[in-house]
């Protein structure tokens, strides 16, 4: 039996879930009515389902300036990025790039500064260490050059591809915390969406720190704000499904949810040969199970937390 084929992001990132895609599309509708996504990553998720309206969001400017831009400017963005391809494949231009973008990314931006930004992110995306994106506590990008046999592939066919599906469907791109991502006055489409989640995940062991995003640590708190939004009973969602490293933590903080055991090979790591398979978890609600209460822990009750994001 021929496995499936699934359709590739123009994006390299890290925690992507194109492996993870025929153990997640047991438990995720593949197509429906809306789908929100409160941490949109590469967008794998979304190229590979079928809903009529999509809503994408995620604390990342330059991640949700790259989709926006490249769904309506779509010409313009490869254009730009095919230049950028075509000469600067060494590790100087790479960095002299690297600070480039670190001083125009907080300039306010004409469309033209906007389509050149998402090429540059694409370039160092696709030019950095595996892929990766990772910002420092002033957000400057930081990620080394990534050394090659030979040049990194252009997608432009894959960019094409979503910037097509992304007019066709009108998909809605917000810049913003999952904490706004889940509130109905900023996003009204939650009404009876489906809701996927895959924020940061939880280290696999005690030791390790919890994962910077966006060049913050996602806590252990932000986790267990994310299950008392997914868990509000005033929030009429069709279905919830949620990706994470499969740890003791993991279980506690999302024991809400149905847990599902899978193991996705990592493509992150340098060395190819020591790449294996990691567990994680697919947690699942669906409409009739969400009125469970979420762990509590000390500090801020639920509704005024709903208030300080409101």
């Amino acid at each position: 039996m021929k496995k499936p084929v699934f359709i590739r992001s123009p994006l390299k990132w890290a925690g992507g879930k194109y492996n993870a895609l025929p153990e997640l599309f047991k438990h995720l509708p593949r197509e429906g009515e809306c789908l929100i996504e409160p941490f949109v990553g590469s967008g794998t998720i979304f190229l590979n389902t079928n809903y009529r309206r999509y809503v994408l969001c995620d604390s990342n400017p330059a991640l949700i300036n790259f989709f926006h831009t490249l769904t309506w400017h779509t010409g313009e963005v490869i254009w730009w990025a095919g230049a950028l391809f075509s000469v600067g494949d060494d590790k100087e231009d790479y960095y002299s790039r690297r600070k480039f973008y670190n001083t125009i990314k907080d300039y306010p931006r004409l469309v033209s500064d906007r389509v050149y930004w998402a090429a540059l992110f694409l370039y160092l995306n696709r030019h950095s260490f595996n892929g990766l994106f990772r910002t420092n506590s002033k957000g400057e990008f930081n990620v080394p050059f990534g050394k090659r046999e030979k040049a990194p592939y252009f997608p432009e066919k894959e960019m094409r591809r979503f910037a097509l599906k992304a007019r066709q469907t009108k998909t809605k791109f917000i810049c913003c915390d999952f904490r706004l991502a889940l509130n109905p006055y900023l996003v009204p489409e939650l009404d009876n969406a489906v809701i996927y989640c895959d924020p940061p995940y939880i280290p696999e062991s005690k030791t390790a720190d919890f994962t910077q995003y966006n060049g913050e640590r996602f806590t252990r708190r932000d986790h267990e704000h994310l299950v008392k939004y997914l868990t509000n009973n005033k929030l009429h969602f069709a279905k919830v499904v949620i990706s994470n490293s499969d740890t003791p933590l993991t279980r506690e903080i999302y024991a809400p949810f149905n847990l599902h055991k899978l193991k996705v090979r990592r493509s992150i790591s340098a060395n190819a040969k020591g790449r294996k398979n990691t567990p994680e978890v697919i947690g699942v609600l669906d409409g009739r199970e969400r009125y469970v209460s979420a762990p509590r822990r000390a500090g801020k009750t639920f509704s005024a937390a709903m208030e300080a994001a409101s």
